[in-house]
């Protein structure tokens, strides 16, 4: 079971303790909704209490039906929900840099006063297996030292979490049926505008045809041993 998988991955990285507060970034996408509901199945067994942030980039047209969505869940499942609108393409503008970078900052600004808020001590982020091989051909593309190997930290600065990391996005998917989630799905994630798009949508599935069928598995390996190797350097 994914649920006990995550459980494990928790365990393993010591990333939530006794009675910790925890914010979780909720899209209303597959990813967060497995999050978010694995993360409520588990709030007793591991005593934690929860509370939702989610950000509506104000772009595409489903964005208000995706709060709402997120809103009426938390409502049933009984977890305290905080949202916030901003223009995201306009402060990108403003400030000059590319919308995805926008949307990280604001997002990231927005976990933060919730936490504050909520007295939070941890945040959680559903990035996924697949996130961080992606994350890890990004780096290698661009130049990366050994440090860039290690993709996304599972764990950073002892407060920013990421339980599904070792999920799969097959698994977050199958997930999602079982459980009849019914989450939203992010039309711009197909449209191969960005580099990360690129990557997930073209290089990665070229390879898999062509190359090397586990190369999300594979990846992953490079990116544990390096941070292994990191660590062990730094010690």
């Amino acid at each position: 079971m994914l649920e006990e998988k995550v459980l494990k991955t928790i365990q393993r990285y010591n990333m939530l303790e006794d009675g910790d507060k925890v914010v979780i970034g909720v899209s209303g996408g597959p990813d967060s909704m497995t999050l978010l509901n694995i993360l409520n199945d588990l709030k007793e067994k591991l005593n934690i209490n929860l509370y939702v942030a989610h950000i509506n980039h104000m772009i595409r047209e489903e964005a208000d039906e995706e709060t709402e969505y997120v809103k009426e869940f938390c409502a049933k499942i009984n977890v305290e929900f905080f949202f916030k609108k901003v223009k995201v393409e306009e402060i990108a503008k403003e400030q000059k840099i590319g919308t995805e970078e926008a949307g990280r900052n604001i997002r990231y600004e927005f976990f933060e006063e919730v936490a504050k808020k909520v007295g939070a001590n941890r945040i959680a982020t559903a990035h996924n297996s697949n996130d961080n091989a992606e994350t890890v051909l990004m780096n290698i593309i661009r130049g990366t030292s050994v440090s860039g190997l290690k993709g996304i930290e599972k764990v950073r600065d002892g407060r920013l979490i990421r339980p599904i990391i070792e999920c799969s996005r097959d698994e977050i998917e199958e997930y999602c049926k079982e459980k009849r989630l019914n989450p939203k799905y992010d039309k711009s994630n197909s449209e191969n505008i960005y580099t990360r798009n690129k990557i997930r949508n073209m290089l990665i599935p070229f390879i898999k045809q062509e190359f090397n069928s586990n190369i999300i598995e594979g990846i992953n390996r490079l990116s544990q041993i390096a941070t292994e190797e990191e660590q062990f350097i730094n010690t």
